[in-house]
């Protein structure tokens, strides 16, 4: 085999082999490509805030517990109307229910947001399966939501959170009325 150097106009050098056709430079800029598509390909899931490929979500030594400080951020977040903290916090599917029966996706539901003046929860209960945590709560909120004042007592709550490959991000969360005997 016979070796060619060959230099272009802008002062690169390749060198090409007889019998191949192919030269160096043309074979480290391929090389480049498939370790930047790959690079890509790795990247992409981390960068879009969709679960990610691989990365299953943390394991918590008690469900209840992940779970208690989910639903308390959640409702902090709320309390001082953490626009940025709840946007990143909700996932972009986010659905809410509540117990008049209105309901909103994430856009809506950002756009009216209760006020809390005060809030406890009791009786918190969390399953996991995977990149799901389920929880159930009760809920005593002293506010405002949709314009008329909220001290209901104890309400039930649901929530349920999912891993996105990064973080927690809560996807659903439905009110109920009280129990009343």
């Amino acid at each position: 085999m016979t070796t060619t150097t060959h230099r272009t106009e802008a002062g690169t050098e390749s060198s090409t082999t007889a019998g191949t056709g192919r030269t160096t430079a043309s074979l480290r800029m391929w090389s480049l490509l498939v370790v930047l598509a790959l690079l890509s390909l790795m990247l992409a899931p981390a960068a879009s805030g969709s679960r990610a490929v691989g990365c299953s979500a943390p394991q918590p030594g008690n469900s209840t517990t992940r779970a208690s400080r989910l639903v308390n951020r959640f409702f902090v977040l709320l309390e001082h109307k953490d626009q940025a903290g709840l946007q990143r916090f909700l996932s972009p599917g986010f659905q809410v229910q509540r117990a008049d029966g209105s309901g909103a996706a994430k856009k809506e539901y950002l756009a009216n947001l209760a006020t809390i003046n005060q809030f406890q929860i009791t009786q918190l209960r969390a399953t996991r399966a995977g990149g799901a945590l389920v929880v159930r709560y009760l809920a005593q909120v002293e506010g405002v939501a949709n314009g008329k004042p909220y001290t209901p007592g104890p309400a039930p709550r649901l929530s349920v959170f999912v891993w996105n490959g990064l973080r927690w991000q809560l996807a659903a969360h439905a009110n109920f009325n009280p129990l009343t005997g």
